[in-house]
Formats: C-alpha cells, structure tokens, sequence
C-alpha cells in the first residue's frame, strides 16, 4: 500500500501544477521543458484535485428567465412571457412538440 504523500510534497506538486497552467503549454510541452514526466504530473493533479473536490461548497446561482420565448409552427406564432406559469408552459410546448399542423 502506498504511504500518504508528505505536505512538502503536496505544496510542491500544488505549485507545479499551478505553474503548468498560468503557462498556457500543454501538461506535456510544459513536462518536457521541467524534466517532469508527463505520467507523474498526471499522477498528482488526479490526487490533488480528488482531494480538493471532497471540500463541499455551495454557490448561489441567480438564473434569469428570458423576457419572452416566441414559438412559431403550422403559421402559428406563439409569445411566452418570462413570467409564464411553468404548467402552462411545459402544456404549449407539448401542444407544439406533436406538430400536427
């Protein structure tokens, strides 16, 4: 079984990776220029990042509705505003989605 990284390890490897990506190169170009093995870069983002994924954080997301969707079929033109009760708009949509005109 592999023993735990040590923390100077981590820092390092954390650095190199962040140094890797504010390069704009390739992990591989970037390795070759380092002397680094493209594998063992691979190896420690993998780690670090599955470790840093397991931190739970939440962001609100403010998602705007557009003003108005329009739908147009068989000569018909349909205005839905923003404000459209969500029933009522999956039902237009499935009135259009059959398209039998």
């Amino acid at each position: 079984m592999p023993r735990p990284a040590s923390e100077d390890a981590k820092r390092e490897w954390t650095n190199l990776i962040e140094q890797q990506r504010k390069s704009g190169l390739s992990i591989e170009k970037w390795c070759l220029q380092h002397q680094i093995r493209p594998h063992t870069f691979h190896y420690w983002k993998e780690k670090l990042l599955a470790k840093s994924l397991q931190t739970t954080s939440f962001t609100e997301l403010n998602v705007k509705r557009p003003d108005a969707i329009t739908l147009q079929a068989c000569g018909i033109h349909i205005r839905i505003g923003g404000d459209c009760n969500p029933n009522l708009r999956k039902q237009i949509f499935a009135l259009f989605s059959e398209g039998s005109c």
